[in-house]
């Protein structure tokens, strides 16, 4: 519309507009063109024609006045007497010419009866306390007697003269009359209706206040409306038959202020802000803490007030206010107190926190209220303001508040709207609120980020009556930020732009800042429903417009995202999509268009983004399909509910997951003439590398990870280097060598030949001495040579070695057979006798050290290293049985000699100093099983073998792992 291109010379009509465009025009316009929206203004009407060469330049006029002139009519019946309204009015007005109008103003006075009009004080500027309590004091003290309606058309008539006259004889002013009465009548008053169109054609505006209640079967709003004014309802709250609450006085006095706030001609910065507002009521707390924050840019004159309903009995204890800088002040002030209100001379202009304390009393049957009001320090100081209107409908009713600091918009702050319809007798009959949003999904709110907060409100639950609308901005919990105020030069250097993501806007934020908390009270907003509002047809509303689609491959959705609708001051109840694959007949037909059925967007309170993924997967017959898809709100779950408008379209096309690629199988009688081979290996590859994507968030990564991994590696190689360097070199242990132990009977006296691998040395064993197996019970246990039996024992060994000696000659060439020994009861697969003589262990034979058991080996390790020598009887004390020494087996006759004559000997030998064991003392089979450990044993160093070492004559301790 505002195009600055060179070759656009006028707007769209019907025939050059597009109508299915995904333009903000077609979203907002309901698809109209500009000269058509531009047509149905009140102005062209008549078919003023624009596309002649008319000169359609236009031209600004600015006045400036620098002169308010206001003429209060006051309707004086018994209408305006509800318990202590009219007290409150003179209080109020009081109130407001003393203490609240600039001295630029001037003021009159006139009260109107049932039949008449009476000029109570006339028109005279406020330049002296004299004249400032001149108005107040002109006000009758109790109203008239008459119960009829009153004379406004009079009132209105000779308040519109005195401006007309002030105006001729001191120059033109700013002219305002306000108009404070109970109603008007119903039926059409020609004389009343003729006054307003009169003070609308000579630019006097009505400023209308309906109190104390609604009387009359309509409200004053409608003088107001029409003449450009504002209007206000102060309905007054009973508290008993004879008292009114004291928010009926503090509502009208704010009410009285914020019609001087609207009409002061001059800069809006020399007017105080109010700056904090609490109720104070009884909750069982005697003393009640709060705290306000005096902002940046703000200070005196500032006033901490605290309004009572009894003036001569406040019941309040004490009031204290800390600063910052905890400077306490506890002093009260009572020179207000005839206008119901108390103060304290606090000197408030130190930025910050500050605190208060208030000591009332318990049981106080009406409220107190906390106001404080401070000053910008200049005119042109950044503070934050707000104000609020509404729209020109009634049903639905859309309410605006604006916010700023400055001139920048404030975001993310907290509006609340607090929705008051009074019942019969003063009593609240309604209440609710509900927080303004600033979506920009253009319904209602037009932009995001401009500072304009919007929202629905819907009369139907109310009902009708006439509703007050009190907004309180706050920060939000410091959540509240605006531009900063150093980027002005850049902004104008390039400027905001808003980005239209259709049909949603959005303003672009330059740098900002956060704000620090603050609170905001704007002019409450009075609407009247009547009968005739309710009954007529709601409105289509709570249009989606800021659909948005995006495609997800990899899951073959289309995710919508949008924000949830305002359903005229309701949340949406549900959604209902549909798609097409034309756009004509998607908008024009939507109810015709396919439905999708495969799930339902869930409903959000109003303001909340909402995602809804359409799962291609379940109908993958739309797949590779160009769909327009759009959406409808409702705000009842029934399906005759009535649906908002059709949202904005989107474009939807989900490809088809590409084709895994084929297999290229090379054979030795395919020819690389073969054109179908040629064929595919032409368009295999370009195939997977069109396919194949990179993505640079996946790639950086994976090559980052895949290069620290190398680099622990090589750091690991290089430890291991470097250790093995350091690391001294040990030599590797001789492998051992198998052992085989052969014991074989040498013919003299059945002696036992015990030869070995290792050594050469040749033993001969007594008869007695005979492998035998140490546990009969277990065939797993291992054999040992022992010394068993008594001496006929040992003859029958003797005798048995002789047979088999004899047998030996008598078949010297046979074959040797395995015969069993007469100790062997059971069978050991891991010990055979070999040639008749030969004891072997088949698979691994055995050492010493491996043929003793663990006790023997300790018993010959104490007896070896017994610190204690050979003491003791030795009579009765036998050696243990001891497996035999390996010895090779040599056939020299010198060897068996020595062998016979050690035969003759204790296996063990004599130890020096003791004496010779006998041999009639053996012990008896099975003794080395009970073994005492403290027996003494005798020891022969040339029968121990490789144990020599371990049993030198050192005498040194060694332990177990040694021996």
């Amino acid at each position: 519309m505002f195009s600055t291109a060179s070759q656009v010379t006028k707007f769209c009509d019907a025939s050059s507009h597009d109508r299915y465009a995904p333009t903000k025009q077609n979203a907002l316009c309901g698809r109209r063109s500009i000269m058509e929206v531009i047509n149905t203004h009140p102005d062209f009407t008549k078919g003023v024609n624009l596309s002649g060469n008319q000169n359609l330049t236009p031209t600004f006029i600015f006045k400036k006045e620098m002169l308010t002139r206001y003429v209060v009519v006051i309707e004086d019946t018994k209408d305006m007497m509800e318990r202590e309204s009219w007290s409150f009015l003179r209080l109020a007005i009081r109130k407001w010419a003393v203490h609240d109008l600039p001295a630029n103003t001037e003021v009159g006075l006139v009260s109107a009866n049932d039949s008449s009009a009476n000029r109570l004080h006339g028109l005279s500027r406020l330049q002296t306390p004299e004249a400032r309590d001149q108005v107040a004091s002109n006000i009758p003290y109790s109203t008239g007697d008459s119960r009829q309606p009153a004379c406004l058309a009079c009132a209105l008539k000779e308040a519109i003269q005195m401006l007309e006259t002030r105006a001729s004889n001191s120059g033109p002013a700013s002219s305002v009359i306000v108009v404070i009465a109970p109603g008007t009548l119903a039926s059409y008053t020609p004389d009343l209706a003729k006054q307003v169109s009169e003070a609308k054609d000579k630019n006097i505006r009505l400023a209308t206040v309906t109190y104390p209640m609604l009387n009359r079967l309509k409200s004053l709003d409608w003088m107001a409306d029409k003449t450009g004014g504002v209007s206000f309802t102060v309905t007054e709250n009973r508290y008993n038959m004879a008292t009114s609450y004291l928010s009926t006085y503090f509502k009208l006095t704010n009410v009285m202020r914020n019609i001087m706030e609207t009409y002061y001609q001059g800069n809006k910065g020399d007017l105080p802000v109010e700056i904090h507002r609490r109720e104070l009521t009884d909750d069982g707390r005697t003393v009640v803490t709060g705290s306000f924050v005096l902002e940046d840019h703000m200070g005196e004159p500032a006033k901490f007030t605290v309004y009572t309903h009894n003036t001569e009995n406040p019941l309040i204890r004490a009031i204290t206010l800390t600063s910052p800088s905890q400077r306490v002040y506890s002093t009260r002030s009572d020179s207000l107190l005839s206008l119901k209100m108390l103060s304290v001379p606090a000197a408030i202009n130190e930025t910050g926190t500050w605190t208060y304390h208030i000591e009332r009393f318990q049981g106080s049957p009406q409220p107190h209220y906390v106001q404080v009001m401070a000053k910008p320090l200049s005119k042109n100081s950044p503070v934050v303001r707000a104000r609020a209107w509404t729209s020109g409908t009634t049903n639905p009713l859309k309410i605006y508040a604006e916010v700023k600091r400055g001139d920048y918009p404030v975001l993310g702050a907290k509006v609340e709207v607090s929705v008051i319809r009074p019942g019969l007798n003063g009593s609240n009959a309604h209440r609710e609120k509900f927080d303004l949003l600033d979506t920009g999904n253009g319904d209602p709110d037009l932009m995001k980020g401009d500072g304009i907060y919007s929202r629905y409100f819907n009369p139907m639950i109310g009902g009708l009556g006439v509703y007050t609308f009190e907004i309180t901005v706050s920060d939000s919990s410091s959540n509240a930020y605006t531009w900063q105020h150093s980027s002005h030069r850049n902004i104008e250097r390039n400027p905001v732009n808003s980005e239209s993501n259709c049909c949603g806007s959005f303003m672009t934020s330059p740098s900002v800042e956060q704000l620090n908390p603050f609170q905001r009270i704007i002019t409450p907003l009075s609407v009247t429903y009547t009968a005739e509002d309710l009954s007529s047809s709601l409105v289509n509303v709570g249009r989606v417009g800021d659909l948005k689609a995006e495609i997800v491959k990899s899951e073959l959705k289309a995710r919508l995202t949008w924000t949830s609708p305002d359903m005229g001051g309701n949340s949406v109840a549900r959604y209902e999509i549909r798609y097409s694959q034309s756009l004509r007949s998607l908008l024009n037909e939507f109810d015709s268009a396919p439905v999708w059925i495969h799930g339902t967007p869930l409903p959000l309170a109003p303001g909340s983004e909402t995602t809804f993924s359409m799962d291609m997967n379940k109908m993958p017959e739309l797949l590779d399909q160009t769909l327009f898809v759009a959406i409808k709100a409702y705000s009842r779950v029934e399906s005759d509910s009535i649906p908002g408008p059709v949202s904005n379209w989107v474009r939807v096309s989900v490809p088809s997951p590409p084709p895994p690629p084929s297999l290229i199988t090379t054979h030795s009688s395919v020819s690389s003439a073969d054109p179908s081979w040629t064929s595919a290996n032409q368009n295999v590859i370009p195939g997977i590398a069109g396919d194949f994507e990179m993505h640079y968030d996946v790639l950086v990564p994976a090559a980052g990870g895949l290069m620290l991994l190398a680099l622990l590696l090589l750091m690991y190689c290089v430890f291991c280097a470097v250790k093995r360097n350091r690391k001294p070199e040990k030599q590797s242990p001789k492998p051992e060598k198998s052992l085989n132990v052969s014991v074989i009977p040498n013919g003299n006296g059945g002696a036992l030949n015990i030869s070995s691998p290792i050594n050469a040395i040749k033993t001969e064993l007594e008869s007695h001495f005979e492998p035998c197996l140490i546990d009969t019970g277990d065939a797993k246990k291992r054999y040992s040579v022992a010394q068993y039996g008594t001496a006929t024992t040992n003859e029958h060994h003797y005798n048995l070695q002789q047979q088999q000696q004899q047998q030996q000659h008598q078949q010297p060439h046979q074959q040797p057979h395995q015969q069993p020994h007469p100790y062997h009861h059971q069978s050991n697969g891991h010990l055979s006798v070999i040639g008749g003589a030969t004891l072997t262990r088949a698979p691994k034979p055995l050492s010493p050290y491996q043929s003793w058991t663990a006790s023997q080996l300790l018993h010959e390790h104490e007896r070896r290293t017994s610190p204690y020598g050979q003491i003791g009887d030795f009579e009765n004390q036998y050696p243990p049985p001891v497996p035999p020494l390996p010895a090779y087996q040599q056939q020299q006759l010198q060897q068996q000699q020595q062998q016979q004559q050690a035969n003759a000997e204790n296996i063990y030998g004599t130890a020096p100093g003791h004496f010779q064991q006998q041999q009639n003392g053996l012990p008896p089979p099975g003794q080395y099983n009970n073994y005492h450990r403290n027996n003494m044993i005798l020891f022969n160093q040339s029968l121990q073998g490789s144990l020599s070492s371990v049993s030198s004559g050192d005498k040194k301790k060694r332990n177990i792992t040694m021996v």
